[in-house]
């Protein structure tokens, strides 16, 4: 943004700041001598003694390299993380098989007693159509066959209802 101009009286003419005055004085630098940057060449700036940056000619500067530091030193063996991850696959991977023999076991003792429930069921409609040795029912026959063998291959019989 551009600073106002001053207040000037409405007879006095108008100059513009963009234009030099010609006729004016010549500004002079603050200090030290003028040098114009094609004559000076490039430059590079450098912390300087007192806290501050010093501009130095790039010819005047010394051409050995810096020294680098070496690199820090690559720790050997396997990535903590990549061992935590492998971990966690492994213990995912037997929480399966656990949960798969679980189901089995599972399924397995279902059956039994689905088995079991299912016989006691046949058992006991059996016991409830079966007519018999309750108390008051149908007729019982009781047969009793006696053989009695003699000499010279002779059988005798009796049979007996009861």
């Amino acid at each position: 943004m551009s600073a106002p101009l001053p207040y000037r009286p409405p007879d006095e003419p108008v100059t513009s700041p963009l234009v030099p005055d010609l006729h004016g004085p010549v500004q002079q630098p603050l200090s030290g001598a003028v040098e114009l940057a094609a004559e000076r060449g490039p430059v590079v700036y450098v912390p300087g003694a007192h806290g501050g940056f010093v501009a130095v000619r790039r010819e005047d500067l010394p051409t050995t390299p810096a020294h680098t530091p070496a690199p820090a030193p690559v720790a050997s063996g396997v990535d903590p993380h990549a061992q935590r991850m492998a971990a966690k696959g492994v213990f995912a991977a037997g929480a399966g098989v656990g949960a798969y023999f679980a189901a089995g076991a599972a399924a397995i003792v279902l059956d039994s007693l689905a088995q079991a429930l299912i016989a006691a069921a046949v058992a006991a409609g059996v016991a409830i159509a079966a007519p018999g040795r309750r108390g008051g029912g149908g007729d019982t026959y009781v047969t009793h066959h006696h053989v009695s063998n003699r000499w010279f291959g002779r059988s005798h019989t009796t049979i007996r209802n009861h």
